[in-house]
């Protein structure tokens, strides 16, 4: 009954979020929450989630949500925690980090993150274990040795997608107030003209998460304080101002599916150096501070 249960706070958190898809993080404030998504502290009934599907051998980053049974996504950053991740066989060494706190919608509700160096494929658990009282119930997450997307160290594939010069904006984007620089470039030529790159692969409009318009606007944000670096959006779907429009896998952009980026989730950020190999990769969410950081050493 209990797994059940858990089961069923799981799809209403998703459901919870779902019903912000599309929404930017200048356009959805904490009053316009349709649940309490900021708690002081973990109810008894609380149990995390890894929100990232595509994780691979090697160094990487988790993302753990926080709700309740009822469905309300809980944490804040001055809600500290720890985060630990070992195999789920207990043969491997237990790897304990500080969990980050990164908002979703800044002020609304978001998840915690970690890094960790996973040297085996195969059924690892996380334990999030508050500043006080017990740790939460171990939650499984699945590791595969070849990941999905590209993984850190690969090549960035080499797909090519709409530029600004060949179409208006509503054939292109679903972001409301598209920046002109991120539809300038074909995403293969910002991949092999030395220069590094951002390519955000994302769908304002029609996210299956919450997640799509604030990544993007925090992407947005950044990009003027790097005039070296290219940005690319990559909106996830095509054919957008056809009269029968819909957001369905007839409709999916080639640069996302198995003969581009492969990508099993979205929205996603990828930063490729000037030699055109991938050196960031975040699935979901992502702080500003994390691709500042990137960048600063491009």
């Amino acid at each position: 009954m209990m797994i059940r249960r858990r089961v069923f706070a799981l799809l209403a958190a998703m459901a919870l979020l779902a019903s912000a898809c599309g929404s930017n993080s200048t356009s959805t404030t904490a009053d316009d929450a349709p649940t309490t998504l900021v708690e002081a502290t973990f109810p008894a009934d609380s149990f995390a989630v890894v929100a990232n599907a595509d994780i691979g051998t090697g160094r990487s980053r988790i993302l753990l949500g926080v709700v309740d049974v009822g469905g309300a996504r809980l944490g804040s950053p001055d809600h500290d925690v720890t985060i630990s991740v070992s195999p789920a066989d207990a043969t491997g060494q237990v790897q304990t980090a500080q969990g980050i706190w990164t908002w979703i919608i800044e002020d609304v509700f978001g998840l915690y993150r970690a890094e960790f160096e996973l040297d085996r494929p195969g059924v690892w658990q996380a334990v999030v274990q508050p500043e006080t009282g017990p740790p939460l119930p171990e939650t499984g997450f699945n590791v595969v040795a070849d990941t999905a997307a590209p993984a850190l160290g690969e090549p960035a594939p080499l797909t090519a997608t709409p530029t600004s010069s060949e179409h208006p904006f509503a054939e292109i984007t679903t972001d409301p107030d598209p920046d002109p620089r991120f539809y300038e470039l074909s995403l293969d030529d910002a991949a092999t003209n030395g220069r590094p790159t951002v390519a955000v692969f994302s769908t304002p409009a029609f996210c299956q998460t919450a997640t799509c318009g604030p990544l993007l606007d925090i992407v947005k944000g950044i990009a003027p304080s790097y005039p070296d670096v290219d940005f690319v959006h990559i909106e996830v779907y095509t054919n957008l101002t056809d009269p029968d429009f819909a957001p369905v896998p007839a409709n999916l952009a080639p640069s996302v599916t198995a003969d581009g980026w492969n990508l099993p989730s979205e929205p996603w950020v990828f930063v490729i150096d000037g030699t055109g190999i991938v050196q960031g990769r975040y699935e979901g969410v992502m702080a500003a501070e994390e691709l500042t950081a990137i960048l600063a050493g491009s």
